[in-house]
């Protein structure tokens, strides 16, 4: 195969994103591309030659490190994926590259030159370094939870799993990953975890499940409670499970122990036989509890008959509380003395417990001396309300720590509640939403948007990925909607709670890979790819109004010298200028494109039916597109003088395709060069 010419691959090298070099060994610069260029922040190579001469610097920060790049490329004559802490020489900015290079000798061996790629690895190496930190963070987390957990794939290998989990089986977890069920378990159990496993898969949610595993000693099995979530990747795809067991053994015994517990008391109260006492204040030992309260305690019902120290089964923490509530009532500050506290259960355990009682007799100068009462055990109680607190809680951690806009609306749109770290991502105040509809709340197109979500939630239970935009204080946002259907009992109000998530970024950036789709990236016209567009659509047009339309081509002359002369810094400048000209000759329906270099197009349509008109007309946008590159460009300091050379071809209708129309354009621009150039010259046939 003929190798390609030495300006085709010249070309490439500079079309390259990463950094190319071509250097002497002793450093001296043969070449260098244009990437590598803004890589150390210089716009040509003639600046970076004149700020560091003829020689590149050493980039590494550590000297050590192109030492060791020097030795290698020497010995094998070639290095790989070669990364340094290196320094962008214009800047002086620390950032990391990944090089690769290759020595080339003469036929005798002698070290001619070494050439090369150079990469800026910086984000990389953050984003690694981030990932590697999520991955300890991860690990850590795994580590500290007492529950057993575990995660794995669909193949049923583990991934991970943590302490606890890996000392149930009597190994270390390293041990475990990469391993199956069938492993570590006799067959019958692997499988019946494997079936647990695909009811998770099969129901595509957490499911909970209760199962005999091997307890803490690592052999006595016992009862776990066992969560099984399905977790997906990035695309949404599920490609695992985690899996968290907690010991409930103890628990199911408790859970036993209160029902028992609370059917004695139902029937206790059924008969108005609470536990009773009776508290002789003459005496220091004048507390006496009845067999109900013995029970209630776990204490002998021998103790009935034997009076004790009032407070002597009262946690510590409680007893000055339940004294001041003595104290008020025996000072006649309350009428009654009523009083909760945990009271020591004769298994160790704190019972609380709701005392009521009221002073029965008094002596003669009026002082109490005989109180009764009752008890009542109120741990489910207390074990409820403190559930709650730490529910409520783990809500308001929840709220806080999420940076997304929740709402609750009711099913015709009004706000019921909203849920927000702040009024930036608001288009009003929280109070003047609550209460009133969506759509006296959000413009039209963002309520029409909440709507259509908050109707297919009725529907289906959910809404998700619908997006609105407001416009703020701020600026304009964009938001992502997610609704469902909050569960409520019968009779209630139906809720639903939405989750807004501020999606401005990912907008704004997908908005710029589309312009640079369709634009050039220097002057901000229309590339080729949208003047295709535009063409295919111009000739539609022609064709069902029968009007004519044009297409211009022009070149600018000589901007190669002037290139070659000054700098491709001043050239990019002047084509800028060229563009704003073109765009100030033109009309807002017509489109002013850059194919590349120095060559420009003009798509003038909407013109006469007449050919004479539309023919004079396409001259006057030329002639008055070349009266305006004619001005001098001050860029610098320095005037620069440009001329163009315009080719012009009319069409109407389908007749010609377009690239058949850029060509003819073409070749009657190299004409209006032939004749002298800075001047316009018409396509025909001949």
């Amino acid at each position: 195969m003929a190798s390609a010419p030495q300006g085709d691959l010249r070309s490439l090298v500079d079309l390259l994103p990463i950094g190319a070099y071509r250097l002497g060994m002793d450093g001296t610069i043969l070449r260098v591309n244009p990437a590598l260029l803004r890589l150390n922040g210089f716009a040509s190579e003639a600046q970076m030659r004149a700020e560091k001469g003829e020689f590149i610097p050493n980039p590494c920060l550590d000297p050590s490190r192109r030492a060791l790049f020097y030795q290698t490329l020497l010995q094998k004559g070639r290095v790989h994926n070669f990364e340094s802490e290196a320094i962008r020489y214009m800047t002086g900015e620390h950032m990391w590259i990944r090089e690769h290079a290759q020595l080339v000798r003469d036929a005798s061996g002698t070290p001619l030159y070494f050439e090369g790629t150079v990469e800026d690895i910086t984000r990389e190496r953050t984003a690694v370094a981030a990932l590697r930190q999520s991955e300890t963070m991860l690990q850590n987390v795994l580590q500290t939870i007492p529950d057993r957990v575990w995660m794995k794939d669909l193949q049923g290998k583990y991934i991970t799993c943590n302490q606890a989990f890996a000392e149930s089986l009597q190994v270390t977890p390293d041990m475990i990953v990469g391993t199956s069920d069938a492993q570590w378990v006799d067959e019958a159990t692997a499988q019946a975890v494997q079936a647990s496993d695909a009811l998770a898969y099969q129901a595509g949610r957490t499911v909970l499940l209760e199962e005999q595993m091997r307890g803490p000693d690592g052999l006595t099995p016992t009862l776990y409670e066992i969560v099984k979530t399905p977790y997906l990747d990035a695309d949404g795809q599920c490609v695992g499970l985690v899996c968290i067991a907690r010991n409930i053994q103890q628990r199911k015994a408790t859970e036993t122990q209160l029902r028992d517990t609370s059917e004695q008391l139902e029937l206790a109260l059924m008969s108005a036989d609470l536990g009773r006492w009776d508290h002789d204040l003459t005496q220091e030992k004048g507390y006496r509890m009845d067999v109900y309260s013995c029970r209630m305690l776990g204490r002998d019902t021998e103790e009935s008959t034997k009076r004790r120290a009032w407070g002597h089964l009262i946690h510590p923490d409680d007893l000055p509380q339940a004294l001041h509530a003595m104290q008020a009532h025996l000072h006649g500050e309350t009428s009654a003395y009523e009083a909760e506290y945990r009271a020591r259960h004769a298994d160790g355990r704190w019972v609380w417990l709701s005392s009521r009682g009221k002073v029965v007799q008094t002596g003669q100068d009026g002082s109490a001396q005989r109180m009764v009462g009752t008890l009542m055990d109120v741990s489910t109680r207390k074990e409820a309300e403190h559930q709650l607190l730490t529910t409520q809680a783990e809500l308001q951690a929840t709220l806080s720590a999420m940076p997304d806009l929740l709402i609750e609306f009711n099913g015709a749109g009004i706000y019921r509640a909203m849920h927000v770290h702040g009024n930036t991502e608001l288009i009003t105040a929280v109070e003047n939403q609550i209460g009133r509809s969506l759509w006296d709340v959000l413009p039209r197109d963002a309520a029409e948007v909440c709507q259509a979500a908050l109707d297919e939630a009725k529907a289906t239970g959910r809404s998700d990925g619908k997006q609105y935009s407001l416009q703020l204080s701020s600026g304009k946002h964009w938001f992502e909607l997610s609704l469902v259907r909050k569960p409520t009992i019968p009779g209630e109000e139906d809720r639903y709670i939405a989750i807004a998530r501020n999606v401005t970024e990912r907008k704004l950036a997908e908005h710029a890979i589309e312009h640079l789709a369709f634009h050039d990236s220097l002057t901000g016209l229309p590339n080729r790819r949208l003047l295709n567009d535009r063409l295919h659509s111009a000739l539609l047009s022609s064709y069902r109004a029968q009007k004519h339309a044009a297409l211009l081509f022009l070149d600018l002359d000589q901007f190669k010298l002037l290139n070659d002369n000054y700098g491709h810094d001043v050239g990019d400048l002047l084509l800028q200028e060229v563009a704003r000209r073109l765009l100030q000759c033109s009309r807002a329906i017509d489109t002013v494109a850059r194919l590349g270099g120095d060559e420009f197009v003009v798509l003038v349509h909407d013109l006469s039916v007449a050919e004479d008109n539309a023919r004079l007309h396409a001259a006057t946008v030329a002639h008055k597109i070349i009266d305006s590159l004619n001005e001098p460009y001050g860029i610098k300091g320095q005037s620069h003088v440009v001329t163009p050379s315009i080719g012009i071809t009319m069409f109407l209708g389908k007749s010609v395709s377009a690239d058949t129309l850029l060509k003819q354009a073409d070749i009657a621009m190299y004409r209006a060069k032939d004749r002298g150039r800075n001047t316009v010259c018409f396509y025909t046939s001949q």
